[in-house]
């Protein structure tokens, strides 16, 4: 079976049904890594752009490294797999990476300390490569439990940066983080949405 179609929601797995697609998926990955590391001037200095717009797409870069990992042998992908029964051990760790990184402190720490700022792309990009297959192994109750869990905690943050009358950290400024908190609850909702949606296509489908 093909691991990179298997990999992805079913709304996605057309992408892989040519040659030409898959060829594209196998080099969209390095190229949005140097657009988003080459970009990082523009897009930091803003908190809006840092937390809604380069943290998601480095996820969406370690998605994009699916068909890359049908390249692994087949003992290897089932071992790894086995460490990480019913999506647990990847959902768990997605909720505490996308806590850490909604705090504008840690947001601050990687604008200003090279370490962090390489420990925010390693770890949003070894989430995405591990969020597609936790997914898949994961039933929907859990996938209901930790994807409610996460869309709260992201509205809860979003309401709370709209809410409090001082900044969070020095780097950004009181506009910037109420726009940003605004932005983090619709964020919040769409996810939502989405998953509600890529349930019911599932359903469908199997239909």
């Amino acid at each position: 079976m093909n691991l990179a179609a298997t990999a992805v929601p079913a709304f996605a797995r057309p992408l892989f049904t040519s040659r030409m697609a898959h060829v594209l998926y196998l080099f969209a990955a390095p190229l949005l890594l140097a657009m988003l590391i080459a970009t990082r001037g523009i897009v930091e200095p803003l908190m809006f752009r840092h937390m809604l717009i380069q943290l998601p797409l480095l996820v969406l870069c370690g998605v994009l490294w699916q068909p890359w990992l049908e390249r692994l042998p087949v003992a290897l992908s089932a071992r790894l797999a086995s460490f990480d029964m019913q999506g647990l051990a990847g959902l768990t760790a997605a909720s505490f990476v996308t806590a850490y990184w909604m705090i504008p402190r840690a947001l601050e720490q990687a604008l200003v300390a090279p370490g962090a700022e390489v420990a925010k792309f390693a770890s949003l990009l070894l989430l995405g490569v591990a969020l597609p297959g936790s997914l898949r192994r994961a039933h929907v109750v859990v996938q209901l439990f930790f994807v409610a869990n996460v869309c709260a905690m992201m509205a809860i943050a979003g309401l709370l940066y709209q809410d409090m009358p001082q900044r969070l950290c020095n780097a950004y400024l009181l506009d910037d983080q109420g726009s940003t908190g605004a932005a983090l609850v619709g964020f919040a909702l769409a996810l939502a949405v989405a998953w509600c949606g890529a349930q019911w296509r599932q359903a469908v489908d199997k239909d």
